[in-house]
This record gives C-alpha cells, sequence and structure tokens, in this order.
C-alpha cells in the first residue's frame, strides 16, 4: 500500500511531513562463509536451525573446497 503526502519544497524530513510504520515479517537468512587474503571462499546458507552437527557439516563440505580454491596451504 502505497500513501503520498503533499510538501513544500525541502521539508519533505520535517516530522509533520513523515508517517510512521513498523515493518515487520521480513525474515531472516543465515549464511557461513570465509574468506582470505587471496579472495572468497565458498558462502553456505543454513536452513533451520544451526547446531554443532550442522556447523560441523558446512566445515566438512567448505572448508577443503574452499582451501584448494584459494590456493592456500
Amino acid at each position: 500500500m502505497s500513501r503520498y503526502i503533499w510538501h513544500k519544497r525541502n521539508t519533505a524530513f520535517q516530522k509533520k511531513n513523515i508517517i510512521p510504520i513498523v515493518k515487520y515479517g521480513a525474515g531472516s537468512v543465515m549464511v557461513w562463509g570465509c574468506f582470505a587474503a587471496s579472495g572468497p571462499g565458498r558462502l553456505a546458507v543454513i536452513d533451520g536451525t544451526m547446531n554443532s552437527t550442522v556447523y560441523q557439516k558446512i566445515l566438512k563440505e567448505n572448508v577443503r573446497p574452499s582451501v584448494r580454491q584459494l590456493k592456500l596451504k
């Protein structure tokens, strides 16, 4: 829903011309990523809740490929 107001030039941000709104429910995204001086490594999107099992799986699937991709020792 859009709302429009009329105001005089250079008065757009005066309190009387601002309509307060509350935004909520936008959601969130959890990601894991790594980087080094040579550049960025992999980025993993985490679905659901993070726990130690999920974290270990992310590390197992992403650290070594990132090390190889970045040509690290």
